[in-house]
């Protein structure tokens, strides 16, 4: 009996540690040569505030998507150019805002370098010139109420993260 219990007390343990060890990799980003990039215009702001935003976004969706990846591996992703969905008129309006209007024509597009690293910092994966774009944006599904920003990027990372590298990002 005594054998038993132990038995099954070892199982339920194994069972339990394995999904919490088993899926913990981490993220990182940066812009390569960011002036250079097709459109990250603040519209309203300063540049340096809204790269900032920029990057905190994309980080938290890669940082999300990578705790998919197995334990100690790393995604590194630097962007080469980003569009982003939109685009500001150059006109301002009463009170000196610019406004990013969002129309079909102005899709989101992410240019980007991968490689996801094991813990011994070896390459596990890794591409060059992904681009990515969703000429539908628009008519894609949205939650209701949300106001996050990037949400069309971000959305576009998150889905290539899903048919692109292992795991199951939430």
């Amino acid at each position: 009996m005594k054998t038993l219990i132990a038995l099954q007390t070892t199982v339920l343990a194994l069972v339990l540690a394995v999904p919490a060890t088993a899926m913990a990799g981490e993220a990182k980003m940066s812009l390569q040569d960011p002036d250079k990039f097709t459109d990250i215009d603040p519209g309203n702001g300063t540049d340096k505030s809204f790269r900032k935003g920029l990057v905190r976004a994309f980080t938290e969706e890669l940082s999300k998507s990578a705790k998919a990846l197995p334990a100690g591996q790393t995604l590194e992703v630097t962007f080469t150019d980003i569009d982003l969905a939109g685009e500001v008129d150059p006109v301002e309006v009463q009170g000196g805002y610019r406004l990013r209007l969002l129309k079909d024509v102005y899709f989101p597009r992410l240019e980007f370098d991968y490689r996801v690293l094991d813990a011994s910092g070896a390459v596990v994966s890794e591409q060059k010139g992904v681009e990515l774009k969703d000429m539908g944006y628009l008519s894609g599904p949205r939650g209701s109420g949300t106001s996050a920003s990037f949400f069309y990027e971000t959305r576009m990372l998150r889905d290539w993260f899903k048919k692109t590298l292992p795991g199951d990002p939430k």
